[in-house]
């Protein structure tokens, strides 16, 4: 058995308890706010933090420091590079600062501030009190504004800049709710060094670039695509752009054609443009594949090559995005009926040249996804007859003489066109196989 000993009076605390708190307290967090090592216990410190009056204490305090910063910021003439690494700097060893003081402060932090609703956290009284007498202050943010577009025009121009102190800067201007909409001087200076750009792979370097340097979503929303969203109303800007999209889908650049999707995506009307233009470029790439009879000997191949081209910007770049697959099917209709009946034709010359005997460049598996390929192909032209005329002669020359590559991959071709036509297309071509092996 344990005995239990009941205290006939309460513990008292000494006299000088709440006069030695004060001191020690105090005197940590000066030393936190000046960079130099606590000579008490963390722990006993957070064990004697929880009194309501140290949350005034702290605004004090912390007021105080960053005053100090604000009265030392125009004393020296920096130029803005300096600038910006010194408030940077200042906003680096706050956030730290803040972290260590919040450590100290938590259950002050969790208990008597989540019961006050008008009282901030410790953490974002920081942000408060940093926000409302540094960045709120017109030199400072005029400093750093102009400190940060110098950089940004560095960059533009082919100079080295340090990122790390962009990144840094912005994300300041994020973590504060600094309204990007409202810094209109580095809204409209990002428009107009994007307008500059007369070639499209110079606005997305530079669009990616700047980008890059930003780390959240809430800054890419409010900087680069609004800038875009007006650069996209000059009839000029877009025409120069969109003329350039052709050499990037021409050269086949994933890289690049993945970031002006993203790019027009974040524009309102964007997507539409880009879909526009998606349209006329496979419509005249197509064209020119279909209408030139020199190009017939390669036409069915080189319209497969550029269906496989097509299928994997849609999948890679365009996010498999629906509309841009749909407008793809009705453009490939558009122009392969150009031509009528030759293309055909020519496809089912086509099938006669992977199914004839001989044809030694493909295994049956790979056979299989050619004619499946076709069928692709197949669905866009409007001469069906024509294809079922050719196709039923090459496939009866086929039989006659005993040339068929292999009778299964002759019934799969069938399978595939009765899926597609139905079975009034393929009775026909059906009946040659039965009366084939009647003859034996």
């Amino acid at each position: 058995k344990l005995p239990v000993c009941c205290f006939t009076e309460r513990p008292k605390l000494p006299d000088n308890y709440t006069q030695d708190t004060w001191q020690k307290l105090n005197e940590a967090v000066g030393a936190i706010q000046s960079s130099i090592s606590i000579k008490y216990n963390l722990e006993e410190l957070y064990q004697v933090s929880p009194k309501m009056f140290w949350f005034r204490f702290l605004q004090i305090n912390c007021f105080g420091n960053i005053q100090l910063f604000l009265n030392g910021c125009f004393t020296d003439s920096l130029d803005s590079l300096l600038f910006l690494k010194k408030i940077n700097k200042c906003w680096q060893d706050h956030c730290r600062q803040m972290i260590m003081i919040r450590s100290i402060f938590l259950f002050l932090d969790r208990t008597y501030v989540l019961q006050n609703s008008m009282l901030p956290s410790i953490w974002d009284m920081g942000l408060e009190l940093f926000g409302n007498h540094i960045i709120s202050d017109k030199q400072v943010q005029t400093k750093t504004i102009d400190g940060i577009l110098l950089l940004i025009e560095r960059e533009r121009n082919g100079e080295a800049v340090d990122r790390s102190l962009l990144r840094s800067l912005l994300s300041m201007l994020s973590d504060l709710q600094v309204s990007f909409r409202s810094c209109s001087k580095l809204s409209l200076h990002l428009c107009f060094l994007l307008c500059c750009k007369t070639d499209v792979p110079g606005s997305l370097v530079f669009s990616s670039s700047i980008t890059s340097m930003f780390v959240n979503t809430s800054v890419l929303l409010y900087i680069p695509f609004p800038c875009l969203s007006l650069s996209l109303s000059k009839i000029t800007y877009v025409h120069s752009f969109l003329s350039g999209l052709d050499n990037l889908l021409d050269e086949n650049r994933i890289s690049d054609l993945t970031q002006t999707y993203q790019l027009f995506s974040r524009v309102k009307g964007g997507q539409q443009i880009l879909l526009q233009h998606w349209s006329e470029y496979i419509k005249n790439f197509g064209t020119t594949i279909v209408v030139n009879p020199e190009k017939d000997k390669d036409m069915v191949q080189e319209l497969l090559d550029f269906k496989d081209k097509v299928d994997h910007i849609i999948e890679v770049c365009f996010q498999k995005n629906e509309k841009f697959i749909n407008l793809m099917k009705e453009s490939f209709e558009t122009f392969i009926n150009k031509r009528p009946n030759k293309p055909a034709e020519l496809i089912a010359k086509y099938v006669d040249s992977k199914l004839r005997a001989g044809n030694k460049e493909a295994t049956d598996e790979e056979l299989e996804r050619i004619l499946d390929k076709i069928m692709i192909i197949f669905r866009f032209i409007h001469g069906k007859d024509v294809f079922e005329a050719f196709y039923k002669k090459d496939l009866a020359k086929r039989l006659l003489v005993g040339k068929s590559a292999s009778v299964d991959a002759e019934k799969s071709m069938l399978s595939k066109l009765k899926h597609e036509c139905g079975a009034a297309f393929t009775s026909k071509l059906e009946g040659m196989f039965k009366d084939m092996e009647l003859s034996k």
